[in-house]
């Protein structure tokens, strides 16, 4: 015996035999029994769809041995033939119910002798003649809010089976509808809606459409038809814009406000006032309302149509903007500060206003000063002479701006003496009384007062300065600021200009007798001088030349005997 083997006994050897044998017999009669239960006959196509009246065209083969095939059929059956491809054509099919077999009588077959057969699903449609859409018991708008039914009526479709019946607002898909009848044959069908629409559904479009699915044998794209649109008109009660109308208004006085009351509505809503508790104003065209301060604190906007109304409540508060000093009254000193403020009644507390600060001085210039307050704004100020009569005013920004009124300032100072007109030294000539000038500018304006001597003043401007005045005097300039005061010496001189001018006239005298003497003896000896004939001499070149004893010749005529008498 080899080694992993086992012997057999002679019973074991029967048991396996027959047990090989139940098998083989088992799987023949497995084979003989699947082969009569499959029919050997392929459809081409398996399934087909055809509209009403439509040609339809199928094949039946086969490739196995027979003894006969056909086609079973209400309409285009073909006779038993011993063929192995028969072909089944009807050229205008209108029977709804119709019933196609193909068949074939096997060569070789056990037990039952009836030919196999395969049946053809056969689906034959009929688009609808109609999709219209309606509303259920109800004609003209509708009303927010409340529920109504749509319908939509497919006629004459089949088979219902494949029919998708789909409901659209504009191009939103709301709802869609399909159906389990197995009738074959064409049908009316009405499919409902309901809906519950809104404002926002005002004008819109609702239609259906009626869609046959046949699958991918049927034709692509699937059948589609849609209704015509219904368009829906909704009246809705008003709401009234509280934007545009909040439920606080702020007026400043002086300054008209117009509220507005825009209401939307359908029908268009008609909007009335109600000022106080019995003063009411109505238009329907009256949006507007022009609110002062003569304006009672509450009004309120009435929207109304026939749906309903709307109602909004105003309080109205009047705005007063002013300015004025800070624990201050009346006119301001030089060199000091003050405090103005500006003052916003009835500002919303939740909000901040901005106030611009504007300053008009002599010099014609403005100056501004911006802030961010809730409802009052401060300013520090230290004025200058120049500010005298200068105007303040404080502005809330707004459309348009709001302006208090202005507040004028008179500013107050010393008194300064104009040192250049009263200067600090004065000559005063003998006989000669002078005239000194005290001016001063100050707020208030000062008064003037002389002091010369020990007791003596004068209350005056001017201040004649003769000899008799002692040599330091004083100017003061008072007011309720301060004062100024001026020392003036004055200086007494004599007058030497008599005196000098008489003896410049004597000179001027001697000087002049002077110079006629001397001219007058140039004049004689050179002008006037005298002449001598004695031993005269004739000139040899002219006989009635004659000399003087000098280099000169004197012209000399020779007369006659007879001149000479004559």
């Amino acid at each position: 015996m080899q080694k992993g083997t086992f012997p057999l006994t002679t019973s074991s050897r029967v048991t396996y035999m027959r047990l090989m044998l139940l098998g083989f017999i088992f799987l023949c009669f497995s084979l003989l029994t699947g082969a009569q239960d499959e029919c050997p006959l392929q459809l081409d196509p398996q399934r087909v769809v055809v509209r009403y009246g439509g040609s339809v065209e199928v094949n039946c083969n086969t490739s196995v041995a027979h003894k006969g095939m056909g086609w079973e059929a209400s309409e285009g059956a073909v006779p038993k033939t011993n063929d192995s491809l028969i072909t089944w054509r009807v050229s205008e099919l209108k029977e709804w119910d119709i019933k196609t077999l193909c068949y074939i009588n096997l060569k070789y077959k056990i037990g039952n002798e009836n030919p196999c057969k395969v049946e053809l699903n056969v689906t034959i449609y009929k688009t609808p003649d109609s999709v219209s859409i309606s509303t259920v018991n109800h004609r003209g708008p509708m009303i927010e809010g409340q529920q109504y039914e749509l319908q939509c009526d497919v006629h004459d479709v089949a088979p219902v089976q494949y029919l998708t019946v789909k409901w659209y607002k504009g191009q939103t898909l709301l709802h869609q509808t399909t159906f389990t009848d197995t009738i074959e044959t064409p049908v009316n069908k009405a499919v409902t809606l309901l809906i519950r629409p809104d404002r926002a559904d005002d004008g819109a479009q609702y239609w259906c459409e009626a869609e046959l699915d046949l699958g991918a044998e049927g034709p692509q794209p699937s059948p589609k038809y849609s209704s015509e649109p219904l368009s829906i008109t909704v009246y809705y009660k008003p709401i009234i814009n509280e934007t545009k109308l909040p439920s606080v208004v702020r007026v400043f006085r002086g300054y008209p406000e117009v509220l507005v009351c825009e209401a939307e509505g359908n029908p268009k809503p008609t909007i009335s006032w109600s000022l106080g508790t019995n003063s009411t104003v109505h238009s329907t065209n009256s949006e507007k309302l022009n609110i002062t301060e003569s304006t009672p604190e509450n009004v309120y906007c009435i929207a109304n149509n026939s749906v309903g109304s709307d109602i909004r409540g105003v309080n109205v508060y009047i705005q007063d903007i002013s300015i004025s000093f800070v624990n201050h009254s009346g006119a301001v000193i030089v060199g000091k500060q003050y405090e103005l403020q500006c003052i916003i009644q009835n500002v919303d507390p939740s909000k901040s206003v901005v106030v611009r600060w504007y300053k008009l001085s002599q010099t014609n210039s403005t100056d501004a000063n911006t802030t961010s307050v809730s409802n009052s704004s401060k300013l520090q100020i230290s004025p200058s002479k120049t500010d005298d009569g200068a105007q303040y005013w404080c502005e809330v920004e707004g459309t348009p701006p709001v302006s208090s009124d202005c507040l004028n300032i008179t500013v107050h100072y010393k008194p300064i003496i104009n040192k250049i007109k009263l200067p600090s030294t004065v000559p005063v000539f003998r006989g000669y009384p002078e005239v000194l000038v005290c001016e001063a500018e100050g707020n208030p304006k000062p008064t003037i007062s002389w002091s010369f001597g020990a007791n003596d003043k004068k209350n005056s401007e001017k201040l004649n300065i003769t000899e008799s005045t002692p040599e330091n005097v004083s100017c003061t300039a008072n007011n309720s600021v301060g004062s100024d005061i001026r020392h003036v010496k004055v200086i007494l001189k004599e007058d030497y200009l008599p005196l000098i001018a008489g003896l410049i006239a004597v000179i001027v005298a001697f000087i002049s007798v002077i110079f006629i003497f001397i001219f007058s003896i140039y004049y004689k000896t050179a002008k006037m001088g005298h002449y001598s004939l004695k031993n005269a001499k004739p000139s040899a070149q002219n006989g009635n030349i004659a000399q003087n004893g000098k280099h000169n010749t004197i012209p000399m005529k020779k007369l006659s005997q007879s001149s000479i008498l004559a």
